[in-house]
């Protein structure tokens, strides 16, 4: 997700930033060699990023009016409570922070596009084993029924075991409240423990991240007895549950169905969205909505969405990258005095409808490769993949093997003169790595971080 830079900027100037992981392995006599760990030993990590819009439930409006909405730190469901930063922990809405006036936008739809970002997770990641655990600090509010029905997650704890098993726990309280009685608003006391989300399949053991989807479909849930809870559905198609403990603290706040496939027409919106878990500077690493394959079973990758709103409105400059938002260069080939792996990045879509078309550009710049390798061995050569809004290609950018610096530095992917015509365009790059013919067998990462400024 790309959250726009509040750095004040000239004139009006914007700038958005997402970013695109690029891997490859350099093989030995022509044979391919398995991936070596980035890191050689359990890692100490401080700045972990937690990011998830829980489900699609969340992003709808109930029968009643309102919306489900999120909101920093703990909540009474009240204006006068609502915040969208606490601590480490942000609520986004189309990647900017939300108001109360706009937090509901989309809700018919279910497409309100809402986001906890919980940042300053800390603990330890084994890429050697995959063995993960992060501790985030702070307070998250889902506010059910308009803020009828509010409750809060508190200090969650993600843990992966070598099998790529895991999960996230979490303490929970908030408030309990009835349809016969919706405006009645009873404090619930804190259950620890609760198991936010069932983890499996997670490739953690990497210096990015992962993202995954918890587990839901085929889960069995059975109503305790005498709780008067409605039978689990399991003939629809998509049946399941969230985990036991998270299904059974909502008896208390009255949104037990919520949580599992009870007949209803509700159920497709149930299951719980992919979640992802960034090591470092917050990019957002993985294939969100596929399960456990965080880009792609060659590892090394890392997902990239930026939101796009389906209605283009008049007077607004929109970027998107396509595809599946990682880059795998493959092996390298010999190339008598140095390697040579090739590849392109997956094309970027610009729209730009802005009155009087104002100049636009975007470029790219990646970080050193792990094991350290330069990025400046990487170049690229700027295309036009579909003309319009002005777009022109920026000028190719060789490997620095020979002492350049390649894309090291900042460069040029596309602009576009003030003055051009609305429209959209599509550009894209191939990439070109050349690597020293004695760089040692193994596999390498990189992160190349694009930029937009409008």
């Amino acid at each position: 997700m790309s959250i726009p830079d509040r750095a004040a900027q000239p004139r009006g100037v914007g700038r958005r930033l997402a970013a695109i992981a690029v891997a490859g392995t350099v093989a030995a006599g022509g044979v391919a060699v398995g991936a070596t760990p980035a890191f050689a030993a359990p890692q100490t990590i401080d700045d972990a990023t937690f990011t998830w819009g829980v489900s699609t439930e969340l992003q709808a409006a109930p029968p009643f009016g309102g919306c489900n909405f999120l909101s920093a730190g703990e909540s009474d469901g009240t204006q006068a409570n609502y915040r969208t930063t606490v601590g480490d922990v942000s609520i986004v809405k189309d990647g900017v922070a939300p108001t109360w006036a706009s937090k509901c936008a989309g809700a018919p739809a279910k497409a309100m596009n809402q986001q906890i970002v919980w940042s300053g997770g800390a603990g330890t990641v084994d890429p050697a084993t995959g063995v993960t655990e992060l501790a985030f600090t702070g307070e998250v509010s889902i506010n059910f029924y308009g803020g009828l029905v509010p409750f809060t997650i508190k200090n969650p704890v993600v843990t992966v075991d070598a099998n790529g098993g895991g999960t996230v726990k979490a303490t929970l309280f908030g408030y309990g409240s009835s349809m016969e009685n919706p405006n009645v608003k009873v404090p619930l006391d804190p259950v620890n423990g609760v198991v936010v989300a069932d983890l499996s399949d997670v490739d953690s053991g990497n210096t990015v991240g992962f993202t995954t989807t918890p587990g839901y479909t085929g889960v069995e849930y059975t109503p305790p007895a005498g709780s008067g809870g409605t039978p689990q559905n399991r003939t629809n198609a998509g049946w399941g549950a969230w985990p036991d403990s998270w299904v059974d603290f909502h008896y208390a706040t009255g949104l037990t169905s919520y949580w599992y496939s009870s007949g209803g027409a509700a159920d497709p919106y149930k299951a719980p969205s992919a979640l992802t878990i960034a090591y470092g500077d917050g990019e957002v690493p993985g294939e969100p909505g596929e399960p456990g394959e965080p880009g792609g079973s060659d590892g090394g990758q890392q997902s990239i969405s930026v939101t796009v709103p389906k209605k283009v409105e008049p007077g607004e400059f929109l970027w998107n990258i396509d595809g599946d938002k990682a880059v795998n260069l493959g092996e390298t080939s010999a190339k008598g005095t140095y390697l040579q792996a090739t590849g392109a990045i997956d094309p970027i879509t610009v729209t730009d409808t802005r009155q009087n078309g104002p100049e636009w550009s975007i470029s790219g710049q990646v970080s050193d490769f792990t094991g350290g390798l330069s990025g400046s061995h990487l170049g690229w050569t700027p295309k036009v993949l579909t003309a319009g809004a002005g777009a022109v290609a920026g000028s190719a950018v060789a490997t620095g093997l020979n002492g350049g610096t390649g894309l090291a530095g900042s460069s040029t992917l596309a602009t576009a003169a003030d003055g051009h015509a609305s429209g959209t365009a599509s550009v894209g790059a191939d990439l070109d790595l050349r690597l020293p013919a004695d760089t040692a067998a193994g596999e390498y990462a990189a992160t190349l971080t694009v930029t937009a400024l409008s």
